[in-house]
């Protein structure tokens, strides 16, 4: 653990928490500290923010861990965040801590702003910084760069400022989506239309893995890919023309060492992710920590439709995937350096349920 100086980043920049800072009002009235960018030890890591003899009746602080890759970066990254809510805080000390995965050649700074108004005051305004010491954390293996990777940024599928995805959404041009009646039409009219609505709806995710590849750059032949699970005869034939290498695994594998990386990973079935959700995030981690820096990752998920009525026995299933524990996992991600491309959750009346009630949703990730 070392410590940060809080306010080195604009060092004559007064800070919102008053007597902290430099002496000049700050251009952004929000503002409360911003650190220098640091060198970070590869692997897990994490910045901790502590206020003491801290005081407050109304507000929120947000938290940003931001990144770049000098010296040839030309933006900013957001890569992890989190917030302290500031309500009704008696004189005492606060902490809050936001965790990352840190990359070799990055550095971090810490950043955080108010975003509602506050009346805060504190003694203290301190950040820590805490890497990588031995133990299970030592065994970090910082994938390799895929050829899919840009050679002087760090482009991302998910824009900066957005999570969810706002207008339509298309086959040709995938998003993190689910499947609507638009969608699953589309198939059926360019004669692809099989079966019943759980086999239509398998079909979709497989299609939409197969788009996001084209839509992504995925087009180098040679590119080492991974597919888990069941895959038809639709997703294997066009990976074949792709003169890829392809790997096939039956099960979800175990956690990347060295070699066991690929340039992208298709799993569009993984409704049989675990029972657990702690399991199930457990299991995405590990399959996407196969990926190469520059690598895409696609997810074919399936999880009971917002708002659907269900029976007794269902509705006992506390632990089912749902709508939110998918963009819980997206947050958690971006904070463990992959980009999510932009989230489009469909309306009730556009969402194509199956038999049980379950919709089918892409997740498309790219590891930074």
């Amino acid at each position: 653990m070392r410590e940060i100086e809080a306010f080195s980043y604009w060092p004559d920049h007064a800070s919102a928490i008053r007597g902290f800072g430099g002496h000049r009002m700050s251009p952004d009235p929000r503002y409360c500290f911003h650190t220098l960018y640091n060198d970070v030890q590869a692997g897990p890591a994490r910045y901790v923010l502590r206020l003491r003899q801290a005081r407050a009746s109304v507000g929120e602080l947000t938290l940003r861990v931001h990144a770049f890759r000098p010296p040839h970066d030309t933006q900013i990254s957001l890569v992890a965040g989190g917030r302290l809510l500031l309500n009704e805080v008696a004189s005492g000390d606060l902490a809050v801590e936001v965790p990352f995965v840190a990359l070799r050649g990055v550095v971090y700074a810490f950043y955080g702003y108010f975003s509602e108004d506050t009346d805060i005051q504190a003694g203290h305004v301190g950040v820590e910084l805490v890497e990588s010491e031995g133990g299970a954390e030592a065994h970090f293996v910082e994938p390799p760069r895929s050829a899919l990777a840009p050679a002087d940024s760090r482009a991302e599928v998910r824009p900066a400022n957005a999570l969810i995805h706002a207008g339509k959404v298309s086959l040709g041009a995938p998003v993190s989506q689910e499947c609507t009646v638009a969608q699953i039409s589309a198939i059926g009219r360019q004669g692809g239309e099989r079966g019943d609505i759980a086999a239509r709806l398998a079909q979709w995710r497989e299609v939409v893995c197969l788009a996001a590849l084209d839509a992504y750059g995925v087009n180098l032949a040679g590119l080492d890919g991974l597919v888990i699970g069941p895959a038809g005869e639709g997703v294997r034939a066009p990976l074949g023309r792709g003169h890829f290498v392809v790997t096939y695994a039956d099960k979800v594998p175990e956690e990347a060492v060295d070699g066991d990386f690929c340039d992208f990973l298709l799993w569009p079935h993984a409704a049989g992710v675990a029972d657990a959700s702690d399991e199930r995030w457990q299991q995405v981690r590990t399959v996407l920590g196969r990926l190469k820096i520059g690598g895409l990752g696609v997810i074919g998920l399936t999880y009971r439709q917002p708002d659907a009525l269900i029976s007794s026995s269902h509705a006992a299933r506390d632990e089912a995937l749902s709508r939110n524990e998918v963009g819980q996992w997206a947050l958690r991600l971006i904070g463990q350096g992959y980009s999510v491309a932009p989230m489009a959750f469909a309306p009730f009346a556009d969402a194509v349920p199956d038999g049980e009630g379950q919709v089918s949703c892409t997740l498309i990730v790219k590891r930074l």
